[in-house]
């Protein structure tokens, strides 16, 4: 009678041959997919800090605005009037959404004066969607774009009311 070279309680071991080429497409795939996510969140943060800033910049402009009229009694003609205050403090180089601001002067008929973001300017796109908008609404005023201080305008292009309350 033979018996078997191995023990039973011998363990073979075997050989191990790497990872095969579906578990490499499958380990890219998900790195991939996370790095797609990575950059759609980051982007949305990216946006929602323009949002802020554009909401700051808004109440900067019209404290700086009604300052002019505290002292001087009436409200500048033109942006240049209110002084290097508003000029240096980020006024003429358009908002971090694009477009650029613009005053315009309360009426005789007893509409506000508005601090104005427009599109005019071809180096300045805006790029504002409607839910940018309702956020910036949100943070600065009521969340309802047709009541309150800040509100959509001419084309939809928001302005912001300065003066007495609407």
């Amino acid at each position: 009678m033979s018996f078997p070279r191995q023990s039973l309680l011998v363990v073979q071991r075997r050989r191990s041959r790497g990872l095969v080429l579906v578990e490499l497409l499958l380990g890219l795939l998900v790195l991939l997919l996370a790095g797609v996510l990575l950059v759609q969140a980051l982007g949305r943060i990216q946006q929602r800090t323009k949002v802020e800033q554009v909401g700051a910049d808004l109440q900067a402009f019209a404290a700086v605005i009604a300052q002019v009229h505290a002292k001087s009694g009436r409200w500048p003609a033109t942006a240049a009037e209110a002084g290097p205050r508003l000029l240096d403090s980020g006024w003429a180089d358009g908002s971090a959404l694009g477009g650029e601001y613009g005053w315009v002067p309360p009426s005789t008929a007893g509409r506000p004066g508005m601090i104005t973001l427009t599109a005019f300017a071809p180096g300045f796109p805006l790029e504002l969607t409607r839910a940018d908008l309702l956020a910036l609404d949100r943070r600065i005023d009521d969340g309802d774009l047709a009541t309150g201080r800040f509100r959509t305008g001419f084309n939809g292009w928001p302005v912001y009311l300065v003066g007495d309350k609407p």
